[in-house]
């Protein structure tokens, strides 16, 4: 059984674009390392992330999470087990999300979430749409 956990949060404006840039390719690569796939998108002062994986390696990394003085006013949307991945692999972004798939796999995700979270979905899916700004 595979478990996920999706939040938003603020960043610390003392966060530059750099610090930003680098901290996406940390978790990029740190979270292939750990088989944990999912999404991270900062958009106009605050990130979206949703992580799956092992239910010991996203509570245990989601506890780091929130310690990290990066971010602050964090809001957990989903803290649940699921049956399988809506992402294929780990993706990080400003904005845009530019990895072709990503888009694809967070559709699939929200696709997923309207029929097995349907009280907590209109949520989900206004602030999920608040970090895609695809043109």
């Amino acid at each position: 059984m595979r478990y996920t956990i999706s939040y938003v949060s603020t960043v610390n404006p003392e966060v530059s674009k750099i610090d930003i840039a680098n901290l996406m390719d940390y978790v990029k690569v740190n979270n292939r390392l750990l088989n944990i796939t999912g999404i991270l998108i900062y958009s106009e002062g605050n990130f979206l992330q949703v992580l799956e994986g092992t239910k010991r390696d996203i509570l245990a990394l989601f506890e780091k999470i929130k310690k990290d003085p990066r971010h602050y006013n964090i809001i957990t949307m989903l803290d649940k087990e699921i049956d399988d991945n809506s992402f294929s692999d780990y993706h990080s972004s400003f904005t845009v999300i530019s990895d072709h798939n990503g888009p694809i796999e967070l559709q699939k995700f929200l696709e997923k979430e309207r029929t097995s979270n349907p009280v907590h979905f209109k949520s989900i899916e206004y602030l999920t749409q608040k970090f895609m700004k695809l043109s």
